[in-house]
């Protein structure tokens, strides 16, 4: 799914996607975004040539989502990965000139796309 959000909203690029633990993404977090917790899920845009960004994921925080929300791991993390897409592409919720509405549709469309591949 995600080469495919990728490949409709940027196109050809190259992405890593890290798995990182809570300390290490609390860190990030503090770091980046001043915010002194651990999150689901950052990404970092470097529209490079050899590597336009890097997605880091933390599972522990995914898997509180999921029980928190009710949701399957499985489609929780697909969410994550969906999320940060689009963030690479250039949308954004935390800004007041942003494109949020458009951007959540477009997460959800995308992950009722997931949703069908699993029935």
């Amino acid at each position: 799914m995600m080469a495919k959000v990728i490949e409709n909203e940027i196109g050809q690029i190259s992405v890593n996607v890290i798995f990182v633990g809570e300390k290490r993404m609390r860190t990030l977090n503090r770091t980046y975004r001043g915010i002194d917790r651990p999150t689901d899920v950052l990404t970092f845009v470097y529209n490079d040539q050899d590597l336009f960004g890097e997605i880091f994921i933390c599972p522990n925080q995914v898997e509180k989502n999921a029980k928190k929300y009710k949701q399957p791991y499985s489609l929780e993390l697909a969410r994550v990965l969906i999320h940060s897409c689009l963030h690479l592409s250039g949308y954004d919720h935390e800004l007041s000139n942003n494109r949020s509405d458009e951007m959540f549709a477009k997460q959800e469309e995308y992950l009722r796309e997931v949703e069908g591949c699993d029935r």
